[in-house]
């Protein structure tokens, strides 16, 4: 049960926030609850002091009327010494005085009130109420005026265990408040330090690490990792900036990734609109496919190319371009397969050779004819990505295309020429 409840307080900031509250708020109620309690037993101490204290003057009174009385016994002196007696003897056994009487008869106090009412219920009193008709002195009334002193002595005896009952009980409660005071500082001391440990410390550091996530600092971590409320939000603001982090990251990656693929559709572009430029704004001469063979070279990481054309009428190609050095092979020979198995492939494929190599085989083509191929050595292990593989669809019907429309340019000029010259063989013959 105990460590159930030490577990609770560990793993709980606000039962231990809680219990400080309670343990001050006890000290509190307990110190206030004693000091009432001892306030009120000292409560008619005041009263019962002067109360005694006036029993010595009473004491003094009833002597002085009893030497009255020898002297001159008169009616009202005998009157006066009775009520003086009958007020005496309620005075000493009045309630004020008896409320600070202890109960245990052991007691300094109890001893001193037992022996004032002893000698006065077997001496004073009695030695008071018989004495002798005549104004001489007799040997009883001198000892009862002899023995006032000794009984005004007690009585001051008993008024002094009276004052010191009291002040014992306001030191009581002097010690007991001051117990108090020191307890509730030592308790609000430790209450203020242990919210500073646990609380005010922590949270700066949550905020300091909120700032530092919010700078983009996503590595910051925080070492909370308790049970506690405090442990428990520190493990919450780790798992978010690692979340953040993670997010980020995979931000980043696709930033990267859009980057890339934004790069290559630039390249892509941008060799399709050089290419296109060199094809349509000029005649299509073997230079013009050798910087194209060059470019794709250089932009999809292949190996060396030529591009082979194939004549009206004819069934072998002849190699109109090459990057090949003439240390490496013949520039002027495919050495791939027979022209016509070549020719036979529609789309672009891959070819792999006898030693080994593999070659990429592009159809140069339009709607209407099969113009040429165009070759490209690919490196061992090497795969085309799919806008390569677009990339080249593209390029060569551009190919085709200007091809077909150079050679359809030749035969309109060839037939301009024809129709120009049979006309001057007419006009001559005319």
């Amino acid at each position: 049960m105990i460590r159930l409840v030490g577990n609770k307080l560990q793993n709980s900031l606000l039962l231990r926030l809680g219990g400080m509250f309670v343990a001050i708020t006890v000290l509190a109620v307990a110190s206030m609850s004693t000091s009432w309690m001892v306030a009120e037993t000292t409560q008619g101490s005041g009263k019962a002091i002067n109360l005694a204290g006036s029993l010595r003057m009473q004491s003094w009174r009833m002597a002085s009327i009893y030497q009255r009385i020898q002297q001159n016994d008169k009616p009202e002196y005998r009157e006066n010494l009775t009520q003086a007696i009958s007020r005496f003897e309620h005075d000493l056994k009045a309630d004020s005085i008896l409320a600070v009487l202890p109960d245990d008869e052991t007691t300094p106090l109890m001893q001193v009130y037992r022996q004032v009412e002893t000698r006065w219920r077997t001496q004073i009193k009695p030695g008071l109420a018989s004495q002798p008709a005549a104004p001489a002195a007799t040997a009883t009334s001198a000892s009862v005026l002899d023995q006032i002193p000794e009984f005004v002595a007690r009585i001051n005896d008993l008024v002094k265990q009276i004052e010191e009952a009291a002040e014992a009980k306001i030191l009581v409660m002097r010690v007991i408040l001051g117990a108090a005071v020191i307890a509730t500082l030592l308790v609000v001391a430790l209450s203020i330090y242990l919210v500073n440990n646990i609380l005010v410390h922590p949270l700066r550091g949550l905020l300091g690490m909120a700032d530092q996530i919010g700078q983009g600092k996503l590595a910051a971590r925080t070492d909370l990792t308790g049970e506690d409320e405090i442990g428990r939000l520190g493990q919450a603001f780790n798992h978010m900036a690692e979340d953040l982090s993670k997010l980020y990251q995979n931000l980043e990656a696709r930033v990267e990734e859009k980057t890339a693929e934004l790069t290559i559709a630039n390249r892509s572009l941008e060799l399709l609109y050089h290419s296109i430029a060199r094809l349509y704004n000029g005649p299509v001469a073997p230079a013009t496919y050798a910087i194209l063979l060059k470019d794709l070279e250089t932009v999809l990481g292949v190996g060396h190319g030529m591009a082979c054309l194939v004549e009206a009428g004819e069934t072998r190609a002849r190699v109109i371009a090459s990057t090949l050095h003439p240390e490496h092979g013949d520039a002027d020979l495919c050495g791939l397969m027979s022209c016509a198995e070549c020719l036979a492939h529609p789309t672009l494929a891959v070819h792999p050779m006898s030693d080994g190599r593999r070659v990429l085989s592009l159809p140069l083509r339009d709607t209407e004819h099969h113009y040429g191929v165009l070759q490209l050595e690919m490196p061992p292990g090497k795969e085309l990505a799919q806008w390569q593989t677009q990339l080249l669809d593209a390029l060569s019907r551009h190919i085709g295309i200007a091809i077909g429309t150079a050679r359809r340019t030749e035969q309109h000029r060839r037939l301009s020429l024809l129709e120009e010259r049979a006309a001057l063989a007419r006009a001559q013959h005319d």
